[in-house]
């Protein structure tokens, strides 16, 4: 039973305090669990050290498995005056609770940084964690917008030859997250990853199978599930790195062959599992990876024709229309990671589609001299996570 041992509860002379923290600690979680604004929930951890652990330890993992993206973050674009692309961010309207607005939710992780942060060097997010790396001098930072924590990881010896970094965390699973650099260079093969454990706080580092015949380029952004880094390739390859196990191995993307050599789909968590959508002549289609430990499967679970999209767009308005451009120009941006929901878009526009009832549904649209840079790799789901930072001394 999590009972106010450190006496704040009982300061604060509320009798409903007072119940609640008699109340087993099974029921207690059940009810902050219920607790929809995430600021709420992180007000009520200083109440007492035993509401805190509980809330760490039960709630977070139980909010997390099942938590929808709050919003999405992206780079932007500027069409018109020419200045550098940066880094914005717009609610997701089918979440319900309160939502930051853009201008709000950057000023919430840009505060944090002893730095400004520029579109370079934004580099990952992770199930409510960002990492960023300061340019000048390589060193990387974490941040948490949602607790305001943002921890300077320790340096490593031997970060050289870094073509990419990003982040490994599901709060579902651990509280625990690591910051995974690829190091790779054509003159010193083969690929190796640093890795830095936050439950260690040291790095580590593991080489990988591919040497000299690895020619491929490796797309710039990792995709983190139950325990693995997925990246895509030019080459039309899936490389997965095992985290947990230290192993590593490609996956012929599906129907490889057909699909646009200079183009590239998207890969996302659904439902826990790791899925994959791409445009292959008219049809957008959606496969899940399945056995990814034994035979590594690829199973066609949708396809949408972009024909039945472009006879449906008069479920938007007329602005979003207007701003649509060809429908041609349609692309995969990400996978809702709850939900049968798959988000697409143009540079100006992002729409959610349900894939039970074939409903559109807007999501934003990019304003008048902006547009939305490669969202098939550079649009970020973001759910706020609860979990607290530790510094490194």
């Amino acid at each position: 039973m999590a009972t106010c041992s450190d006496g704040k509860a009982s300061e604060s002379g509320s009798c409903a305090g007072f119940l609640l923290s008699n109340l087993p600690d099974d029921v207690l979680v059940e009810i902050l669990c219920r607790v929809t604004d995430r600021k709420h929930l992180t007000r009520l951890k200083s109440v007492c050290k035993s509401w805190s652990n509980l809330i760490t330890d039960a709630c977070v993992p139980k909010i997390s498995a099942s938590s929808p993206p709050q919003g999405f973050i992206y780079i932007v674009k500027k069409a018109r005056n020419g200045k550098p692309n940066n880094i914005d961010y717009f609610p997701c309207p089918m979440t319900p609770g309160v939502e930051p607005g853009p201008h709000e939710f950057v000023k919430s992780y840009s505060s944090l940084l002893p730095f400004q942060p520029t579109r370079n060097d934004f580099l990952d997010c992770c199930n409510g964690l960002l990492l960023f790396v300061e340019g000048c001098t390589m060193q990387y930072y974490v941040c948490n917008p949602m607790t305001k924590h943002c921890i300077a990881i320790p340096r490593g010896s031997m970060l050289e030859n870094i073509i990419f970094a990003s982040l490994a965390f599901d709060p579902s699973r651990s509280p625990h997250y690591r910051v995974v650099c690829i190091e790779f260079s054509e003159f010193n093969p083969p690929l190796r990853l640093h890795v830095f454990s936050s439950e260690t706080g040291n790095w580590s580092m593991h080489e990988t199978p591919f040497g000299y015949s690895f020619r491929c380029t490796l797309v710039r952004r990792c995709i983190y599930v139950d325990g693995t880094l997925y990246c895509i390739s030019t080459s039309k390859q899936l490389i997965c790195f095992d985290l947990n196990r230290g192993n590593s191995r490609a996956i012929r993307l599906p129907q490889w062959k057909r699909l646009d050599p200079d183009g590239f789909g998207c890969a996302g968590p659904s439902r826990g599992r790791l899925c994959y959508s791409d445009l292959i002549g008219t049809t957008f289609y959606i496969w899940l990876l399945e056995d990814r430990c034994k035979n590594d499967r690829w199973t066609l679970i949708h396809r949408i024709s972009v024909d039945y999209l472009g006879k449906h767009q008069h479920q938007l308005d007329r602005i979003t229309i207007s701003r649509f451009g060809k429908i041609s120009a349609l692309r995969p941006f990400a996978l809702h990671p709850t939900s049968d929901v798959i988000f697409f878009g143009t540079p100006r526009v992002m729409l959610s589609y349900h894939l039970q009832d074939r409903r559109f549904e807007l999501i934003d649209r990019a304003r008048e001299d902006r547009q939305i840079l490669y969202g098939q790799l550079m649009v970020f789901p973001y759910t706020p996570c609860l979990v607290n930072l530790k510094h490194f001394g």
